[in-house]
């Protein structure tokens, strides 16, 4: 008996939350979000279609997300690096242009060195 209590307790509060008027991310009108199915959510004003929680449109994991990407994308994370400052690139790691510059270049050479070396054809020495 007491279990059937907790649950029935439970069903009213969500259904309580899920039937609030809730405020539009787009238009931010109040009263306007209509539940179209489990975690779709429709704004009768702006027809905007988001996903949101099953029961309400914003879930406590979904704030702590967009805190958590708003904190990472802030211009305060973005600029600790100093603009003016050039990137230098360790010797170990080459620009692939510049290797693939000096294979060519040495591919040139060897092509150059064969062209005037005088080597006799096989079919020449018969």
């Amino acid at each position: 008996m007491a279990l059937a209590m907790v649950l029935r307790r439970r069903v009213l509060d969500i259904e309580k939350r899920r039937n609030e008027p809730h405020r539009c991310p787009s238009c931010a009108t109040k009263g306007s979000l209509k539940r179209e199915a489990a975690g779709l959510w429709r704004c009768k004003k702006c027809d905007l279609l988001f996903a949101g929680g099953a029961f309400v449109p914003y879930t406590d994991a979904g704030r702590a997300a967009r805190r958590a990407i708003d904190q990472r994308t802030s211009d305060e994370l973005l600029s600790l690096r100093d603009e003016t400052e050039e990137e230098v690139i360790p010797e170990f790691m080459t620009p692939i242009e510049e290797t693939i510059r000096e294979r060519d270049a040495e591919l040139d050479a060897i092509e150059a060195a064969m062209e005037t070396e005088d080597i006799p054809d096989e079919d020449s020495a018969e």
